[in-house]
């Protein structure tokens, strides 16, 4: 009865030890898992932009230096979009109310793209897709149809505009509009961007003119095109 004890009492420890050394290895195993997910995220150049839908240096910026970086390093880079530049909100008789740098026709542009880039079931190439053949037309805010088009989306269109029109387009703006005012309030220049969420004037007057040049400066993965 003893022996049988002492063993049933062995036979516990040895599970017990190998449940211990089962913990330990799945704890290594999600640290290193989680150690690598960081690093390859740490891997990507951050750009955010934060523009308006109707400023021409913003349309200059989003055609010229964004559209052919994103395009040639899309797994080098995370792009983060924010419409809204130098416009103002307030919430009175509880409706949001928008004031734009470039009049009425500038805040429809804006949650035209913002309604863009917060749609759930279109997908993130897409979404920048829209963005810069939207910033390619002569009047942004009434080229959407045009923009879906070329990405063969022309069935959302639909929902798109109903977003814009509505509510849920005057809460997207308005979120658009904290994030920007998080960064200043007003902008001191429109486009403002930030690199690796750090804003540094003389990196914001750089990628004015040669984004590609700060990209393959600050990426950890030289690409062969640098």
């Amino acid at each position: 009865m003893f022996s049988l004890k002492r063993s049933l009492v062995s036979f516990l420890g040895l599970i017990q030890r190998h449940k211990m050394k089962s913990l330990v290895a799945f704890c290594i195993l999600t640290f290193l898992c989680s150690a690598l997910a960081k690093s390859k995220r740490d891997d990507k150049v951050k750009i955010a932009v934060y523009y308006e839908s109707l400023c021409p240096d913003s349309k200059k910026f989003i055609t010229t230096q964004l559209a052919p970086v994103w395009r040639e390093f899309r797994g080098l880079v995370k792009v983060k979009l924010v419409p809204y530049g130098k416009s103002t909100h307030d919430k009175k008789d509880n409706k949001w109310q928008f004031t734009c740098h470039h009049g009425p026709e500038e805040c429809y542009g804006n949650k035209i793209q913002s309604c863009i880039l917060k749609d759930r079931s279109l997908q993130d190439t897409e979404k920048m897709e829209l963005v810069i053949c939207l910033m390619t037309q002569a009047h942004p805010d009434k080229s959407l149809d045009v923009c879906l088009e070329q990405v063969k989306r022309q069935a959302e269109s639909d929902k798109l505009k109903r977003c814009a029109d509505g509510e849920q387009g005057d809460n997207l703006l308005a979120t658009f509009g904290d994030k920007t005012d998080a960064v200043a309030r007003p902008l001191g220049f429109v486009p403002t961007i930030i690199i690796n969420e750090k804003f540094d004037q003389a990196l914001q007057d750089e990628t004015q003119t040669d984004l590609k040049g700060v990209v393959c400066r600050l990426s950890p993965t030289k690409p062969s095109s640098c």
